[in-house]
Parts: C-alpha cells; structure tokens; sequence
C-alpha cells in the first residue's frame, strides 16, 4: 500500500479518496457506492470529484501497475 500511498499524497488526497476517484474513472467499474454515516465523511469522500478530474491515463496505468488487478477480455 504504500506505493498508492504515494500517489494519493502526489495528488494531494487520501487514499479513500484516491480509492473512491479511481471508481469513478474506472471504466470497467459501473458504479460507485458510498458508505459514509456522517456529513464529514461524505464532504470528504465527495472530494473524489475532483480528484477524479486529476487521474490521467499514466496515473491510472501506474495504480494498476501498482494493484495488479486489471482484468482480462473474456475469451469465448
């Protein structure tokens, strides 16, 4: 974790925010839920919206890299 850890600090964000971005951007995610119990933590996850603004395709190819979970095309 820590080398996301470093790209959510280069980004100036959390990792819960970075996490909650990258749903966002992720075009094999179709949604994003959010799970906050209190207005602070939904004015914090709501960050993501600009963060998400921020996550290039070179950072997004660095968290996969990162995560190592990019999935494969189905073969039929």
């Amino acid at each position: 974790m820590v080398a996301l850890e470093k790209v959510a600090k280069e980004l100036g964000t959390s990792l819960a925010v970075l996490a909650v971005a990258w749903t966002i951007r992720n075009p094999n995610v179709s949604s994003t839920i959010l799970g906050a119990t209190k207005e602070a933590q939904l004015t914090e996850t709501l960050k993501a919206i600009d963060v998400y603004q921020q996550l290039t395709p070179e950072i997004m190819k660095e968290i996969d890299t990162i995560m190592g979970n990019v999935p494969t095309a189905i073969r039929h």
